[in-house]
């Protein structure tokens, strides 16, 4: 099997992309084609893929370095990169030339860390969580119907 060049990488759709990484006390970097990340445990390291290809964002925190190796891939990827822990989160994007993006956010943005927290915190709540899971079926329930009669006549 060819291994799929990160340039290839660009061709999955930003909506499909789910994870975001928090990392601290590591290093990000290339090995092998890969983008990893290394920390210590005891007298060994250990290495573990970040998948590019299914990720939106990269927030490196405290006691993180990342090689120009590791940015060069991410950027092709077309992944966001925060650095955060210092009270704010500034968040930098980069890509190669020829991706077609309508849309990259904001450069050197600086928010207050509580505007993430504030983001996700319906995650942590077991309530929140469903309630959010509801309203969003609840708004693919509403959309499926107008985008089956558009392309079904006499549905």
């Amino acid at each position: 099997m060819k291994p799929i060049a990160s340039t290839d990488i660009k061709s999955i759709l930003m909506s499909k992309r789910a994870n975001i990484y928090f990392l601290e006390h590591c290093r990000v970097l290339v090995n092998g084609g890969r983008v990893e990340y290394v920390t210590d445990s005891g007298k060994r390291q250990l290495y573990w893929n970040i998948p590019i290809a299914n990720t939106t964002s990269i927030l490196l925190g405290p006691g993180t370095s990342i090689t120009q190796a590791a940015m060069r891939e991410i950027a092709k990827a077309g992944v966001l990169v925060g650095f955060c822990g210092g009270g704010g989160t500034p968040l930098f994007a980069a890509n190669e030339m020829d991706v077609e993006v309508a849309w990259l956010s904001p450069q050197s943005e600086y928010r207050p860390t509580e505007y993430l927290q504030a983001w996700v915190r319906f995650w942590f709540d077991d309530e929140l969580r469903l309630a959010a899971a509801k309203q969003l079926q609840l708004q693919r329930l509403n959309w499926l119907p107008a985008q089956w009669s558009m392309n079904r006549p006499g549905f």
